[in-house]
């Protein structure tokens, strides 16, 4: 339950978690926001982030339940659209308040293929390598292992759909005007129901969505605090959700470098081995 917990939390930022896992500022963007009601300002969001490509991510998962409690620090630089383009990178990953050794690294995704740089996996990777290299049309093939759609999970860090999900919240309000990170925003905040912001969806990213929670969670809010910048783009989103039992799950998220542009680079080819599935699998 915690690690769906987790991920209602943060709706669509788990996959940032998994696979780690510039804009507007200041201006009369913000007076104008103030003349918004929050769920005007919420949908403008939403449409105005659908329009922005490439974003920068920097991501903090926290959760408490009875495993005890759990924390992952992660940032990206992120490419929806035409194709999909990422680099990311896995700063932090603890459990009760200590770090889980081996567990940080890197990942980099290009022209359909996945390259990974992550210690504990380095005993499988050909070569003694340092970054594994996963076609992903061949390896769903050859392992049966859905990479795609864990690839395409990463298309959910999108801000605006993030911010779509609590255009369906029925309480939002504005709290007032905040600085992050030195830009100037207005600050939102409310709750919705996780089934409020499944509607808001569209059919296949609501079944998507469904597959990380559970049914019972259907009626069980999201709290929320969003500051969004002049050019009403987020800036910073926080998502809070407890448990049935007391667990709690907490994500923040906070972006920048809306339209930039970046190349991702593959590592250099004397670095790059390929899994070991044999290995990987015990040798079966």
């Amino acid at each position: 339950m915690k690690r769906r917990l987790v991920v209602a939390a943060g709706g669509t930022a788990v996959s940032a978690a998994l696979l780690l896992t510039g804009c507007g500022g200041g201006g009369t963007g913000t007076t104008e926001n103030m003349q918004l009601t929050a769920s005007q300002a919420l949908v403008k969001a939403s449409e105005k982030t659908g329009e922005a490509d490439t974003f920068k991510a920097d991501l903090t998962v926290t959760g408490t339940g009875q495993g005890g409690s759990g924390e992952i620090r992660a940032n990206g630089q992120f490419q929806l659209r035409p194709t999909l383009q990422f680099s990311a990178k896995l700063d932090e990953f603890s459990r009760g308040g200590k770090s889980v050794p081996g567990a940080q690294g890197q990942a980099l995704f290009t022209g359909d293929v996945l390259y990974a740089k992550v210690p504990q996996l380095a005993k499988f990777v050909s070569g003694g390598k340092p970054w594994l290299k996963i076609d992903v049309d061949r390896a769903s093939q050859h392992t049966g292992f859905d990479i795609q759609g864990l690839i395409g999970q990463v298309e959910k860090v999108d801000p605006a759909e993030q911010t779509k999900m609590f255009t369906g919240s029925k309480d939002a309000r504005r709290v007032g005007t905040e600085k992050v990170d030195g830009v100037e925003t207005t600050h939102y905040t409310g709750t919705v129901t996780v089934q409020d912001a499944l509607n808001r969806l569209d059919a296949e990213s609501r079944e998507k969505v469904r597959k990380w929670l559970p049914v019972e969670d259907a009626q069980h809010k999201i709290n929320f605090d969003l500051w969004t910048d002049a050019e009403n783009l987020p800036r910073k989103l926080v998502s809070k959700m407890s448990g049935v039992q007391g667990e709690t799950g907490t994500v923040t998220v906070l972006y920048s470098d809306y339209g930039e542009s970046f190349k991702v680079n593959p590592p250099p080819s004397d670095q790059v081995g390929e899994l070991s599935i044999a290995g990987l699998l015990g040798g079966n």
